[in-house]
């Protein structure tokens, strides 16, 4: 489940605030189209609602009738908009996606327990407004109030960027000259706000970086893939192919 239509949101969100300040659960059912989404609301059997939830035995047992279960959402009314260990536990015990929303931010995000990924499905992709490279400037600004300039030139981007522009990431690094090239053997070597630079979509003995990412510590990138979520997941062997080159700050 890559993605949350509208109306499942909203579904989810008047669930959510019908309830509040109690949690609200359920589950997202899907027929032959996996994009039309089911919302199925469930009893919450936690003793305490205000701030868990169980889901009722009988209620999953009557969803598996309209369909496959695709994922188990639930609410919170307070600031977290974190999954609970427990909530990624399970998750991967059901092998069943966890779906979250937060009444006080209005924010929806996602736990992909095959990736043990966290996405902020809030954020839709946007080239030059909501990508790897906006990202990647926004974390840096937040988390290590480094002020990251992107040149003119490369401020207005599209879906061919690359091509039009296959050194932009290089660039933008040389302009910010306090990241330098780091030579890490391993990820044990790599540290917390690393900035990782890989070539998705071409060849990595081509040297052109396409794509950014923040390396989180304890194996975990954070960065916006094309066409999906601003994500936190496992720096798989897949991610690790693409790789061709690490940076730190350096004050």
């Amino acid at each position: 489940m890559k993605r949350l239509p509208k109306e499942t949101r909203e579904e989810i969100k008047a669930h959510a605030l019908k309830k509040a300040p109690r949690e609200c659960c359920g589950l997202l059912i899907s027929n032959k189209n996996k994009f039309d989404l089911k919302v199925y609301q469930c009893k919450n059997l936690a003793e305490s609602k205000e701030g868990f939830f169980t889901i009722d035995p009988r209620d999953y047992v009557r969803a598996t009738r309209y369909g496959k279960i695709e994922a188990t959402y639930h609410s919170h009314t307070n600031e977290n908009q974190e999954f609970s260990q427990a909530d990624k536990e399970n998750s991967k015990k059901h092998e069943l996606n966890y779906v979250l929303y937060n009444t006080q931010f209005d924010s929806f995000h996602l736990f992909d327990y095959k990736r043990n990924g966290v996405s902020n499905l809030s954020k839709e992709f946007k080239w030059g407004v909501s990508d790897c490279i906006i990202l990647v400037k926004d974390y840096l600004k937040e988390n290590l109030n480094i002020e990251t300039l992107i040149p003119e030139k490369f401020q207005a981007r599209d879906a061919l960027w690359n091509e039009k522009h296959p050194t932009l990431i290089e660039e933008v690094l040389q302009v910010n000259n306090k990241f330098k090239k780091v030579y890490p053997s391993g990820r044990n070597e790599f540290l917390k706000n690393d900035i990782l630079c890989f070539s998705i979509f071409k060849s990595k003995f081509v040297k052109t970086y396409d794509h950014w990412a923040i390396y989180l510590g304890n194996g975990q990138i954070y960065h916006h893939p094309a066409n999906r979520y601003p994500t936190t997941e496992d720096f798989g062997a897949f991610y690790s192919s693409k790789l061709m080159d690490v940076y730190r700050y350096v004050k």
